[in-house]
């Protein structure tokens, strides 16, 4: 409200009010147009949905804008039917006044700049526009032009208005409904207009527990074409029915996984490439860059939720809402795209036309002589050797994606070597133990994803599978507190020629075989990079190798134990790289490291080195794009100081493990962006870091191990130096107990 009426700039200001449909974007821009339009020389509420033409939007324009002026006037007749001859009429019109304006349900960019061109920029007017396409809002976001995007209802807010419709008389949910109310308010996943209608459905019901059950069982049939909700899916299909082709590929895949199953976004993008969905590469870009551009556009389009966030702001994990999942299931099937199971049970698939195969929970058999099916994604129990199965791989050897993540396997199944075809193997958190040579037969493999097994051996033959861009193999073994041996990566045998066309190559364990360092000097395509068990002595081919590899973005390098001395000295043109680890003992800061201007994450693990000249701090400090700073037994003095006006970008600092540090200095306007701090097991440390109190953006502080009188300092009722703390909002400490287990404890609570 305070927007549209603050008229100190005399410059037009624009708001797109962006959300999926059905977020309540209408009802809001509703609220504030009749709120302010008093307050305005002329005023127009302009539907301009995806069924109207650009020109007969503009009519209409004209023709609001004369009825609801102060006065009110015909609109003027044009010369001719035109866009431009409707642009100079409306701007004629407006030139003089002071207007407010609101473009309702948005579709298409051209059209909103035809609009622009019609509206005189400089007498204090507003315009609101509400769309689900925040891929124009955001393309055209500036300092006259603001972004505020709908959230959907906190869970309070959906009770209130789901039980104010579904009891219309009370307005309570009775003690017998309300595990149900609960359980279908969860599938709303705060979406008003999912739960206004499914509200108005139930209070047709009375209270019928039965009828109730019914409605929560058979949401998804309810939504479809002759159901009692089939106005949600009208609202909201439009959404897909206007994405490109492409992208239309790429949604309806997303939405074979199972709801609520956050798919990550280097996965999802993986699966697209093995499809062939993203096939051309514009103005030299790589079809990963690609892939996330069209996965950016698909959250743009508010198609796609965002379930996490890296440290960098990049989408880290993904899902659908789980309306729009349970609407888009069936164009799976009416398509012809994809066959999904989401029940409990055992599914027998006997349509040999079918091109994918989907399996939430339960088990598979194969009941016709051959599958066309070009994908099989099975999550859950899957099991293909316990006697109640029946699958056999060689009558589905089209099969390009293989997804068997989380199957309850513990030998690899045989039969996958006849699937010639496979682009896409995924045997992540099985219980695999060994790959045969017969993978080398996999000549179109383009992903390997072993991340979370037990394999720890390649045989020599993956050298064969020459189209492979992705082998990740390695598993994390973590308890309570990382190791040096945390992660386990795999070895080769015998002689390895490395695919060229290696993009992640994640995590080779060199056990003092060099020739394995040597081969990937080839690898000039490869952007991440994890290399195990390193001597000193690997050091100087190590950094030839390093430099070599300009394409490489992430460099992770462990030695083969803590003692063990990490030679990074000698690499003097480094690649460009934006993410860092080195664990293992460095005899000096490598110089180098200084001269990463693209770096925003590094990680110095036991690196322990000496104070004064080896001080890492001295050394980073002026990194211009560093977000992320981690030391664990990094550094042996007994002082770090943050100097002012250094580490300008840092976002997340973490301190573990630094055995001698007793104090920690931020001088005044260094770390200004720093929003989370973490301590571990920093027993020495008796204050916390000086100068905290000025870190505006401080929004957490995480304590682990700390001794008792440190964390008493920091709690609010009764910490002597809480006061310096309080601005930051969330404050927590923990304690390690038996099991992995954390006693955790809410400072600021």
């Amino acid at each position: 409200m305070a927007w549209a009426l603050d008229m100190v700039d005399e410059h037009n200001k624009v708001m797109f009010v962006v959300g999926m449909g059905g977020s309540g974007k209408t009802t809001l821009a509703k609220q504030v147009f009749e709120a302010v339009k008093q307050d305005f020389g002329c005023s127009a509420w302009i539907s301009v949905s995806k069924s109207k033409k650009k020109l007969e939007i503009l009519q209409n324009m004209l023709d609001e804008l004369c009825r609801c002026s102060s006065r009110a006037e015909t609109a003027p007749t044009p010369q001719q039917q035109s866009s431009e001859h409707y642009i100079n009429l409306i701007r004629e019109y407006l030139l003089d006044k002071r207007y407010v304006i609101v473009l309702d349900d948005l579709w298409a960019d051209d059209v909103w700049r035809s609009i622009m061109l019609a509206l005189p920029r400089r007498n204090r007017s507003r315009i609101v526009i509400t769309t689900r396409r925040g891929d124009i809002a955001y393309s055209l976001k500036d300092r006259s032009v603001a972004v505020h995007p709908i959230q959907h209802l906190s869970l309070e807010k959906a009770k209130e208005l789901f039980h104010r419709i579904a009891f219309p008389g009370s307005r309570v949910c009775p003690p017998a409904l309300a595990t149900l109310s609960n359980e279908i308010l969860g599938k709303c996943e705060g979406l008003p207009l999912a739960i206004t209608e499914i509200g108005h459905l139930l209070s047709t019901q009375g209270e019928s527990a039965s009828e109730w059950k019914k409605l929560r069982d058979g949401l998804a049939s309810e939504l479809r074409s002759n159901g009692h909700l089939v106005n949600i899916t009208k609202v909201l299909i439009p959404s897909y029915d206007d994405l490109p082709y492409h992208l239309k590929n790429c949604f309806l895949l997303m939405n074979t996984f199972p709801p609520n199953h956050p798919v990550q976004r280097a996965e999802l993008i993986r699966l697209w490439m093995a499809e062939g969905f993203i096939t051309e590469v514009y103005n030299g870009k790589e079809l990963e860059d690609l892939g996330e551009e069209y996965l950016n556009e698909l959250i743009a389009r508010n198609l796609i939720q965002v379930c996490a966030v890296d440290f960098d702001g990049r989408p880290k994990s993904h899902r659908v809402h789980n309306i729009m999942h349970e609407i888009v299931l069936s164009k799976l099937h009416d398509e012809n795209f994809c066959e999904v199971y989401p029940e409990q049970g055992l599914f027998a698939v006997s349509n040999e036309r079918i091109r994918r195969i989907s399996i939430h929970k339960g088990d598979l058999v194969l009941s016709c002589s051959e599958l066309r099916a070009r994908a099989l994604l099975i999550f859950d129990s899957f099991d293909p050797y316990r006697h109640s199965i029946s699958i056999s791989f060689s009558i589905i050897k089209k099969l390009r994606i293989l997804h068997l993540e989380g199957a309850k396997l513990h030998l690899f199944p045989p039969e996958i070597e006849e699937l010639l075809l496979l682009r896409y193997l995924s045997l992540r958190n099985t219980g695999v133990n060994s790959i045969p040579k017969s993978i080398g037969k996999l000549s179109h493999l383009e992903t390997l994803d072993l991340k979370q097994t037990l394999v720890r051996t390649l045989p020599k033959e993956i050298c064969h599978l020459s189209k492979l861009r992705y082998l990740l193999v390695y598993r994390y073994d973590i308890e309570d507190y990382v190791a040096i041996n945390t992660v386990k990566g795999f070895e080769v045998t015998g002689e390895i020629t490395w695919s060229a066309h290696l993009r992640k190559l994640l995590f080779v364990q060199v056990n003092k075989n060099q020739n394995i360092i040597v081969a990937m000097r080839g690898l000039r395509e490869l952007r991440r990079l994890g290399i195990m068990g390193l001597r000193k002595e690997d050091g100087r081919i190590l950094s030839e190798t390093i430099q070599k590899l300009r394409n490489l973005h992430s460099l992770n390098v462990a030695a083969e134990n803590e003692a063990e001395v990490l030679d990074m000295q000698e690499i003097s043109h480094p690649p460009r790289l934006q993410r860092l680890y080195l664990n293992g003992r460095l005899e000096r800061m490598p110089s180098w490291i200084s001269k990463l201007h693209d770096l925003v994450r590094l990680r110095l693990k036991w690196s322990r080195l000496d104070q004064q000249s080896n001080n890492p701090i001295n050394s980073l400090q002026d990194l211009p794009n560093l977000l992320e700073l981690q030391l664990l037994d990094a550094y042996n003095g007994e002082q770090l100081d943050f100097n002012a006006g250094k580490f300008q970008k840092l976002k997340i600092l973490e301190l573990e493990l630094l055995p001698q540090l007793k104090m920690v200095i931020m001088e005044r306007n260094s770390l200004p962006c720093l929003q989370k701090l973490i301590i571990r097991r920093c027993g020495q440390l008796r204050h916390i870091p000086v100068g905290i109190d000025d870190l505006s953006q401080l929004k957490e502080i995480h304590l682990y191990d700390m001794p008792k009188n440190f964390v008493s300092m920091l709690e609010k009722n009764g910490g002597s130096l809480y006061h310096l703390v309080q601005h930051v909002p969330l404050i927590r400490s923990y304690d390690a107990q038996n099991g992995g287990r954390w006693n955790v404890k809410d400072l600021s609570d």
